[in-house]
C-alpha cells in the first residue's frame, strides 16, 4: 500500500496507526482485509431494512458494521455507526434518517479510497 493511499485512508477516517497495530503492522494483511470490505453487505443491508422498517435486522447490520469498521480502523464510520446502532437498540428511530447521513457519508469515504487499492 502506497503513501498516498494511506494518507487517503487517514483522511476518510481510519486510524492507520491503531488498525496496523491490531495486524502487527502486517500492511499486506490490511490491504487485503480492506478489499473484502468492499464485499461486505452490512451497509446495504442496514439502508435497505430501514427502508423497510425492518429495525431487528437493520440492527443487526449496524451492529455487524460496527464490528467490522473497528476491527480495520475505521474510526470515523464506526462513530457515525454507534449512534444508529444505540437508537435501534433503544427502539428510538427519531432522527435516524440524519443519522444514517453520517454513517453514508463516512462509508463514501473510505469506499472511495478502497476502490484505489484493488
Amino acid at each position: 500500500m502506497n503513501q498516498e493511499i494511506k494518507e487517503e485512508l487517514s483522511a476518510a477516517g481510519v486510524n492507520m496507526k491503531e488498525a496496523l497495530e491490531r495486524l502487527m503492522n502486517n500492511e499486506m494483511l490490511l490491504e487485503r482485509l480492506l478489499i473484502k470490505f468492499k464485499a461486505d453487505k452490512n451497509f446495504e443491508g442496514l439502508e435497505k431494512a430501514l427502508g423497510e422498517q425492518k429495525y431487528e435486522e437493520a440492527f443487526h447490520c449496524a451492529h455487524t458494521l460496527k464490528g467490522v469498521a473497528g476491527n480495520l480502523g475505521m474510526e470515523k464510520l464506526m462513530e457515525a455507526d454507534i449512534v444508529v446502532v444505540e437508537k435501534l437498540r433503544s427502539q428510538n428511530y427519531d432522527g435516524i434518517e440524519t443519522d444514517m447521513e453520517a454513517v453514508r457519508n463516512a462509508y463514501t469515504s473510505v469506499m472511495d479510497v478502497i476502490q484505489k487499492i484493488g
